[in-house]
């Protein structure tokens, strides 16, 4: 047998062939024995999940476009104590950028989402910058795995989407698994439950409360239920409450959002049908927005309809009155043909939740195509004037465009801050304040930028009260970082 894999072929019969097959990579037969313990480990004959797992299994080919170009992978981890600088980094910029994302190490993955997370960690002091890379080796990266094999088991993260910090711990996240905790150095330590009280997958998305210094979060799962999960973990780092949400249906729910009092879930309709091929998009599933107490249950959620459409990121929301506002990147409808379907474009818009007649306002707030919406994660929950967001181009892939945009909210306006033309793109912007007491804007933007022409990948550093003017400082790093995923600033103590 030669060529691609026949689908309907036993999955074990297709490891057999793996051992001996010499056009298949020692990762991907790796990952075909993989497949097969986990499917034998459980009783899973005639279940969705060996369909999924058998359909995922397959070897995907390089010139998917989550492996060509700045989406493909980097081999090298490597440590610099210090890079070159172009202008000068502001001496009051002291703490850490961590950044995560997609990297697969062997094995081509289904999806662009599914490869082992890999954490790029700028330390910044005294007007200099440092820098390293990991792998976060979980068992998903050691046995070269796929998301769908790694279901399951908890354990068995990419950790790839997310690295926040917490209680004095760094959780590197994606949200179909437990977290990782990761050292300072970037080193793997371990898979983190909050000593055995989480029992759920968590979000990639958990929200730090700045008043309280709760982290607030939810897990959603696809294959059983609940559907949906509620955890509140104290600012010491206990978990101290869980709530089972109902709802009627899995969906994809990546992001969500708080306020000062009320946690906030977005039921939109990404669902999950393995007779569909697993998350695709369902306008006729309808979408609403629950409202809930931080500390309450599933009998005190409140839902809210709105138009149906797709959200994978939420700027932020507050209260205002009587009414809750809340800020998302809305797409009509992403993976409208399936999961790689991610082209549609998403732009800024708000709803407003009428808490006294249950009425909702729609409202497109700009035209530009973006995500990866940020704030000052100072005023997560509460109002905020400014939020900033990287521009998509449209094509039948993501495409980042070259621009940053810095938006007031208050005024309705918009600032552009391009890199280049068609051959660069930028990566999520991050708010950096100036001190623990700066003003909303008072800072700078850490975003990254990738020039296609010289495969360079650069850390432009913004003064966020002058946004269009050049960035202050610049550095060319010595590898590129592949497009994708999310990261944090992380003042020093």
């Amino acid at each position: 047998m030669t060529g691609a894999p026949n689908p309907t072929q036993n999955i074990d019969e297709r490891v057999r062939e793996s051992r001996q097959e010499p056009h298949l990579t020692s990762s991907e037969r790796r990952r075909a024995v993989t497949t097969s313990a986990r499917l034998n480990s459980v009783n899973l004959e005639d279940s969705p999940l060996r369909k999924l797992v058998t359909m995922t299994a397959e070897t995907q080919t390089s010139t998917d476009w989550w492996m060509q170009g700045n989406y493909a992978p980097i081999t090298e981890e490597v440590t610099y104590e210090s890079l070159p600088v172009v202008g000068k980094i502001p001496s009051a910029l002291r703490g850490s950028y961590l950044r995560n994302g997609f990297n697969p190490p062997g094995a081509v993955p289904f999806h662009w989402f599914f490869g082992a997370g890999m954490v790029h960690g700028f330390d910044f002091a005294d007007g200099c910058v440092a820098y390293r890379n990991r792998y976060v080796r979980t068992p998903y990266f050691e046995q070269d795995m796929d998301l769908m094999t790694a279901v399951g088991d908890l354990t068995f993260s990419p950790a790839n989407t997310n690295i926040v910090r917490h209680a004095g711990r760094l959780l590197a996240l994606e949200e179909a698994h437990f977290p990782w905790e990761i050292g300072t150095d970037l080193s793997t330590l371990q898979s983190h439950n909050f000593d055995g009280k989480l029992n759920s997958p968590m979000t990639a998305h958990p929200k730090i409360c700045p008043k309280t210094g709760e982290m607030l979060f939810f897990g959603y799962q696809f294959f059983q239920q609940p559907y949906l999960t509620y955890h509140r973990v104290d600012a010491r780092g206990t978990l101290v409450q869980s709530e089972v949400i109902d709802i009627p249906r899995p969906v994809m729910m990546h992001d969500f959002t708080i306020t000062e009092n009320h946690a906030i879930f977005f039921d939109l309709p990404i669902v999950f049908d393995m007779d569909k091929g697993g998350f695709h998009f369902d306008r006729d599933a309808g979408a609403r927005v629950g409202v809930m107490p931080r500390n309450g249950t599933n009998a005190t959620v409140r839902w809210f309809e709105v138009e149906a459409c797709s959200v994978f990121h939420c700027l932020n929301s507050y209260e205002r009155g009587d009414e809750i506002v809340i800020q998302v990147c809305r797409a009509k409808s992403l993976m409208d043909s399936g999961m790689n379907d991610l082209a549609d474009q998403s732009v800024l818009w708000q709803w407003t939740l009428d808490m006294v007649t249950g009425g909702v306002a729609e409202t497109q707030l700009y035209n530009h195509a973006g995500d990866f919406p940020r704030i000052d994660d100072r005023r997560v929950g509460q109002p905020n004037r400014f939020g900033y967001i990287a521009g998509l181009r449209a094509a039948a892939t993501p495409t980042f465009s070259a621009s940053v945009f810095q938006y007031d909210l208050d005024e309705r306006t918009a600032i552009e801050h391009s890199f280049g033309g068609t051959e660069t793109h930028v990566f999520e912007p991050v708010f950096a304040p100036a001190h623990a007491t700066a003003a909303e804007n008072e800072g700078w933007i850490l975003v990254l930028s990738h020039n296609d022409t010289t495969d360079v990948t650069t850390l432009n550093i913004l003064d966020a009260q002058h946004f269009a003017a050049a960035p202050v400082a610049t550095i060319a790093l010595p590898q590129r970082i592949p497009f994708g995923a999310h990261g944090n600033w992380m003042p020093a103590d």
